[in-house]
This record gives structure tokens, sequence and C-alpha cells, in this order.
């Protein structure tokens, strides 16, 4: 009976020992990061009218874009329990293709920072995945339009940014890591004022900034 006692506490010692240390494995260590991104961009249409002394006119309607470039970098703390805060810098630019159905060259681009938290779960195999928000400040979010041989600038600061991330990471050392990710990207609408009010340019509709990034990166732990 006492042999069969002794064989039950050494594997009831040896399971915890095993949950202990699979649950300690589990958790990143705590302390300080930087990461560097870089990847793809889209922008969804939105509607404007933008106008101009003659021969520029008038042009209004729905604004689309072509694929754009993002790229930024954080610097950021984990907690060693799964969670981590950063700041990070996050810049990206996209192509206008037309506006109203008319061709017209031009950009829309944006420099915000943003205030991140993020929960990082149990590896799946090699990937721990991780869930993310952020609320930022727009420092300037930039509509160029050229018509009629002439360039135009539009622009807007101090909107409040909102962004949600989906990613996933891989270890491929002690300090480094792989990291790719999807964020959506949300500004305030505002006014945006000709950067050059001698030009007689209107820009008026308040337009939409609502980008979506597939981000990939590296992240370096200290």
């Amino acid at each position: 009976m006492s042999y069969h006692k002794s064989c039950l506490k050494m594997l009831m010692v040896s399971a915890v020992a095993t949950v202990t240390s699979t649950a300690v494995f589990a958790k990143e260590p705590a302390g300080s990061y930087i990461n560097l991104y870089v990847g793809p961009s889209n922008l969804s249409s939105t509607n404007l009218s933008e106008s101009r002394p003659a021969p520029g006119g008038l042009v209004s309607g729905k604004a689309t874009f072509s694929s754009g470039l993002g790229l930024g970098g954080a610097y950021g703390y984990r907690y060693g329990n799964g969670w981590a805060a950063e700041i990070q810098w996050d810049y990206r630019r996209h192509d206008l293709k037309n506006i109203g159905g008319s061709q017209i060259d031009g950009d829309f681009a944006s420099n915000i920072l943003f205030v991140n938290g993020y929960y990082r779960f149990d590896k799946m195999g090699s990937v721990r995945p991780f869930v993310g928000a952020g609320i930022g400040w727009a420092q300037e979010v930039d509509f160029d339009i050229t018509r009629n041989g002439q360039s135009l600038s539009y622009s807007r600061s101090g909107g409040a940014a909102f962004q949600a991330i989906v990613g996933g990471e891989i270890d491929v050392s002690d300090r480094w890591s792989l990291v790719g990710d999807v964020r959506w990207t949300r500004v305030n609408s505002g006014t945006f004022k000709a950067e050059n009010a001698s030009s007689g340019g209107v820009l008026t509709g308040k337009p939409k900034y609502q980008p979506v990034s597939l981000n990939l990166g590296v992240t370096y732990k200290f």
C-alpha cells in the first residue's frame, strides 16, 4: 500500500513540475524591445470635392486609390505575462487613381504617432499569436492633387487616430524574432486646408482616411 502511495505522490509531483515548467516556458521574458516594419497598404475610397481657379475648375465624387506602402517603428516593454505596451511611429502613402471617374494624379499620405497595448498568447507550434489596439495622434495627413499641370497640397493635423492589430511572431533567437500583422487604422474626419492659400484651391467633403495594412518586420528584445 505504501509503495502505491509513494508512486502516486511521485506521479503527482512529476505532473505538477511538468505543468509548472510548461507554464514558465510559455511565458515570454519581461524586457524592452524595438520593432521595425514595412508593407503594402490599402486605402478605402472616400467622397470629396476639389475646386481651383480656371482652367482647373471643379472635380467632385468618389476618390479611389492604388495600393500604397507603409513603414514604421516602435519602442515598447513586455511585462512577462503576455501583456506589452509601446510607442509607435507610422508612415503611409497611397497613390490617387481618380476622382469622380476622372483620372487624376496625386497621393494621400500620413504621419501618425500611436500608443499601443498588446496581448501575446502562448505559442501555437513556432508562432506566438497576438492582438493589439492603439490610440494615436495624426501629426499630419496630407493630400496632394495634380491637375492641369498644377500640383496643390492640402493637409490637416491633430486628429485622433485608432487602430486594431492581429498578428503572429516567430522567434529566430533569444533576442530576434520575425513579426507579421494586419492593422486597421482610422483617423477622425476633419477639414483639409490648402498649404498655399494663395493658390485658390479648396478641398471639401472631409475625406476619410482609413487604411488597412499588412506589415512584415523584425523585433529585437533587450
